[in-house]
């Protein structure tokens, strides 16, 4: 049972990908190319309450596959791919804290709540690096798991990589940061996605008999 709920995972991607494409359309003027997606849910955004419905219920269908993975690995997987897998649900528990300190508004003064938007960023990042790396560390000597390892030990690096590459257009306010910021997050979109399906379509009797 448990090993079919990490099918939510790919079902939370699904979501994710509405709220940015959906904002962007909603919101005459808004770059998909220069600015954070976080603007589409920031304080003051003209859709911000359907948007955020919306990332809440991803938050929800994502924490829901990140413990059902974690519990699936846990039953087969080294241990440093339990950490990694522990550590992606723990980014999902943390993101999820997202709705209640949304973005400041562009160009608006800071607040608490925008300065706790920047912390919560600030937790997560280390996090979505070290959670595919390590998850892909362990699996990828397990049968059946090893391309899939070698995949998340490259989907870390490359978040790594994007990711400061976004720290530094973020800090310099250099333009093209939304796509930069875009590459990024589609990394690990994409990985969850994979995960989600891998897991979802193991048979577990091979795994547990290997």
């Amino acid at each position: 049972m448990v090993w079919k709920l990490t099918i939510f995972g790919a079902f939370g991607v699904l979501l994710y990908v509405i709220h940015v494409v959906l904002g962007g359309f909603l919101w005459e003027g808004y770059s998909h190319i220069h600015q954070p997606i976080s603007d589409l849910t920031a304080q003051g955004a003209p859709d911000r309450g359907l948007l955020t419905a919306i990332t809440f219920l991803y938050g929800v269908f994502s924490i829901v596959f990140a413990a059902s993975a974690y519990i699936v690995v846990k039953g087969f997987a080294p241990k440093v791919s339990r950490v990694g897998m522990f550590l992606f649900l723990v980014m999902h528990l943390v993101s999820i804290t997202y709705g209640l300190f949304p973005q400041d508004a562009p160009g608006a003064p800071v607040t608490f709540t925008g300065m706790m938007h920047l912390v919560i960023t600030a937790l997560i990042i280390p996090l979505t690096i070290l959670a595919p790396f390590l998850v892909g560390i362990g699996l990828r000597k397990v049968k059946g798991f090893r391309m899939y390892g070698n995949y998340s030990i490259i989907t870390g690096l490359l978040i790594l990589i994007a990711g400061g590459a976004a720290a530094m257009f973020f800090a310099n306010q250099w333009p093209y940061f939304g796509l930069v910021e875009r590459a990024n997050i589609g990394v690990l979109q994409l990985w969850m996605l994979v995960t989600s399906l891998k897991l979802f379509t193991t048979n577990e009797s091979t795994i547990k008999g290997a």
